[in-house]
């Protein structure tokens, strides 16, 4: 595991501004070219050396929510046997009860599922992997448009 990115305010400006403009949820976006075209725009502004892991990391802790809604997941090429060992090889590697990807627990998870599922799966669809066998999560109700109070004229009683 790498140092975590301490980022000025500047910084996380940027960073919010790029996983804005990525369009893409946060938890979608490991292994994909718009990670990696965020990866490469947040070195060029802020002229940091950080790896995918770091500005992940980053991610999660310096930016807030955004408008980019989570899309149907395409199908996973696991099936629930292979989903029962995920979680098994994910147990060993845990930090915390997270594993972020491009990390070292990463990989060494992945290469023991591919290991003993004797399957070779992207490092991609492993992540979509992760993200099924943690279960769907929640997803918040649509948001209403918010309606403006009509203010009623109050007449003056003391005139």
């Amino acid at each position: 595991m790498k140092p975590p990115l301490k980022l000025n305010s500047i910084d996380q400006e940027h960073l919010q501004e790029l996983y804005d403009a990525s369009g893409v949820a946060r938890d979608e976006l490991p292994y994909t070219p718009a990670f990696d075209t965020l990866v490469q725009g947040f070195q060029d502004r802020t002229f940091k050396n950080a790896d995918a892991e770091q500005v992940f990391g980053a991610l999660l802790k310096y930016t807030r929510s955004s408008k980019n809604a989570a899309t149907e997941q395409p199908p996973s090429s696991l099936d629930e046997d292979q989903l029962r060992q995920l979680k098994a090889a994910l147990s060993r590697h845990l930090i915390g009860g997270k594993i972020l990807p491009y990390s070292d627990e990463f990989n060494a998870a992945r290469g023991e599922f591919i290991k003993h599922v004797k399957v070779d799966v992207t490092e991609q669809d492993f992540w979509r992997g992760i993200l099924r066998a943690q279960g769907s999560k929640r997803r918040p109700p649509p948001r209403k448009k918010a309606v403006a109070a009509v203010k009623e004229d109050e007449e003056d009683e003391g005139e």
